[in-house]
């Protein structure tokens, strides 16, 4: 699941090296709303990459709020890829208010599957509800490959997210967005491309602990 993210990382990583960062700017300076995108770096290159797409073709609205349903589609493309993702379709509806032709289905399916998202607990997903700073972060230490010691959820869920996120520096370049308000789009985006450079973890039941992998070349028998 976290191949793409490694494989996009270190192509990021050898362009810095060389100083040849070459991303979106031109799609960027498309934007008619261009310069009210405080992280212009983390949504230049996302977008060069395809994990980001603009609202409209010459909007990014950057203060946007970030929904359910717009998380999870980030999610998947960091994990499997544009082309993968936009492949992927909901064989059922995968929740009452996600229909399976919904355009968001197959990534909120992807997602739930891959234990990275939940739904609300009543049958329902929300997909146009409003996603939080630290639920995000949460979503995103998912892909990097927490969460699987149940350690996100339940009173003290946005605790131990903010932990984790604060320790792995998903939040570097805007500490108040490890909060429970909306998170915006351009925040997402500085965040997805944070968790690009946090090496990926696995958790060993026999020692208790998580144990990281190189974010460049693997990690042994723990690296993903």
């Amino acid at each position: 699941m976290k191949n793409l993210k490694k494989v996009l990382a270190l192509a990021i990583a050898v362009m810095m090296i060389f100083g040849i960062m070459v991303t979106a700017s031109a799609k960027l300076d498309a934007y008619t709303d261009a310069e009210q995108i405080n992280y212009a770096e983390a949504v230049d290159v996302l977008t060069g990459i395809g994990v980001l797409e603009g609202m409209t073709s010459t909007t990014f609205e950057p203060q946007g709020d970030l929904t359910r349903e717009q998380a999870a589609k980030i999610i998947t493309y960091l994990a499997v890829g544009s082309t993968a993702a936009d492949a992927m379709q909901a064989v059922a509806a995968p929740f009452d208010d996600v229909a399976a032709g919904r355009w968001s289905a197959g990534y909120i399916a992807y997602c739930v599957n891959e234990g990275i998202i939940n739904g609300r607990g009543d049958g329902t997903f929300g997909p146009t509800d409003n996603v939080t700073g630290l639920e995000f972060a949460k979503m995103l230490l998912c892909l990097i490959g927490y969460g699987v010691n149940d350690e996100f959820t339940g009173e003290k869920w946005a605790v131990e997210t903010a932990k984790v996120a604060l320790q792995n520096n998903i939040f570097v370049g805007n500490l108040a967005g490890a909060s429970n308000d909306p998170a915006t789009r351009e925040e997402a985006a500085l965040y997805a491309f944070n968790a690009l450079f946090v090496p990926n973890v696995r958790y060993s039941s026999l020692l208790e602990e998580y144990s990281t992998g190189s974010i460049l070349g693997g990690g042994g028998s723990y690296g993903a």
